[in-house]
């Protein structure tokens, strides 16, 4: 019943003849959607681990049979997004093509009026976007309907255009905190007015209300605050800084691993801290979604106790239908890169590389180490999380990590752009596999110690796990 509103025709866009609403023919998707099957079975590497190849094969065969209406490519998009979903891949993407991006940029969109929460599977009003109005749905009000779509619905069907790694729900949860207010417009139409069903205490009312007119929805602050006592290298992503007068307590923020600028900071951090003795090492891969594996292996350099492997893996040689998708070159070269640092073998279709990650004897940090981790951890973020937490080297703090505990689908990503909608889709090449805890699960690296977020805690932007661990340290 949701799907139909996907379907309704939306407002003319256009950017030097390009329009956004323009429809291509069944026989155009068909032909894209069979370069995206092919591309995904051959070289996907989940193929065979959460579901069998024939059933990926049905899922494409019924999407392929079913495209008999012309569409637009945001309807092909989410028609795609919702089999890519079955994959469980949280690096496996559909974006948009470059043209509809530079399109839809500099337009004026409807917007909903108010700012919306998600905690606990229901939406509640923050405030409204233009501040200066007086607002007619109080703060707090819990959304029932929006022009009569059950908001369990529209949260269900969000969920799904969210890429996310196995079972895990938390990367879906923490996204849908703010994800509506942008999923609601997108997915299901952008009309003049909102008809808004809420419920407060026991008082039900209903508000029509007119779309809020801009380029792009500001952001909703209520994410953590940024610590003014952390030093910030802004080209290696990182934070750091005692988080105490006492010096006891050393919070190393990593915000992501996409940098070369990593290696002159982590010296610096673990030489301050062999010089002051610190007796406690946070480290925040909170939000965190990965970027360069040698960045995670040469921080568990630090904080290893004992030799440790990673393994890559890969069942092709080159792309298939590389025509498609750029970079084979980048492929075979990393497959060499791979094949120098680490050892290769051959085991029937598939080429597996391991790499050992050995510990510092010198630069060691031999104190505890604290890790708060949540739904935004991932990829590489979750690597080090994972082998962290097997080894018990490390304490989690948090809520389950976005990628799974076993590994991940990623190494390389390359691009496909259909010919005729112009889609790019991710297709990881590589499974990088945990060798710490290879055992598929479907599960995120779960805390000793699970931290929950009330409607609340949000709005006043409170940092939960470190509060905890504050406490615990100060009560130890």
């Amino acid at each position: 019943m949701v799907v139909m509103f996907f379907l309704l025709p939306g407002t003319v866009f256009s950017q030097k003849g390009y329009t956004i609403n323009k429809k291509y023919s069944p026989a155009a998707l068909k032909q894209d959607a069979a370069i995206v099957k092919s591309a995904v079975l051959k070289m996907h590497p989940v193929i065979g681990i959460y579901k069998p190849k024939n059933y990926y094969e049905e899922l494409f065969d019924n999407l392929i049979a079913g495209l008999n209406d012309s569409l637009t490519e945001k309807q092909f998009r989410i028609r795609l997004k919702l089999v890519l979903d079955e994959l469980h891949c949280g690096h496996t993407e559909v974006m948009y093509s470059r043209a509809f991006n530079k399109a839809i940029k500099p337009m004026k969109l409807n917007f909903l009026p108010y700012y919306f929460v998600t905690v606990n599977n229901k939406i509640f009003t923050v405030m409204p976007v233009n501040r200066k109005k007086d607002s007619l749905i109080k703060q707090g009000s819990e959304v029932l309907r929006i022009n009569g779509i059950p908001s369990d619905s529209i949260l269900n069907f969000s969920r799904k255009m969210v890429s996310a790694d196995g079972y895990v729900t938390s990367s879906k949860n923490l996204a849908m905190r703010t994800y509506v207010n942008y999923s609601y417009p997108s997915l299901f139409g952008r009309p003049d007015t909102f008809l808004i069903e809420t419920k407060r205490g026991d008082s039900l009312k209903t508000y029509c209300v007119g779309a809020c007119n801009l380029k792009d929805l500001p952001l909703l602050p209520v994410g953590l605050k940024e610590d003014s006592l952390l030093r910030k290298h802004k080209r290696a992503n990182i934070s750091e800084g005692y988080a105490d007068s006492a010096h006891k307590l050393f919070v190393l923020k990593i915000k992501s691993f996409k940098s070369s600028r990593y290696k002159k900071v982590y010296r610096r951090v673990f030489r301050q801290l062999r010089r002051d003795k610190t007796e406690n090492l946070v480290i925040d891969l909170r939000h965190n979604g990965g970027g360069n594996l040698e960045n995670c292996y040469r921080l568990l350099k630090y904080l290893n106790e004992k030799e440790q492997t990673v393994t890559l893996r890969s069942h092709v040689k080159n792309y298939p239908d590389k025509k498609y998708a750029r970079g084979n070159w980048s492929f075979r070269l990393t497959k060499f890169v791979l094949k120098t640092i680490g050892t290769k073998r051959v085991n029937g279709d598939s080429v597996w590389f391991t790499e050992k990650i050995k510990p510092y004897k010198k630069k060691h940090y031999n104190g505890k180490v604290y890790v708060l981790i949540n739904g935004g951890t991932f990829s590489a973020s979750c690597i080090l999380a994972s082998y962290l937490k097997e080894s018990k080297r490390a304490i989690l703090i948090g809520s389950e990590t976005g990628g799974t505990t076993e590994g991940c689908n990623a190494g390389i990503t390359p691009n496909y752009r259909l010919p005729n909608t112009k889609l790019q889709v991710r297709v990881p090449a590589f499974r990088i596999i945990h060798d710490i805890n290879p055992v598929f699960t479907g599960r995120g690296v779960l805390p000793h110690h699970e931290i929950n977020y009330s409607f609340e805690d949000l709005l006043k932007r409170r940092d939960l796990e470190m509060k905890y661990l504050k406490e615990q340290i100060i009560k130890n």
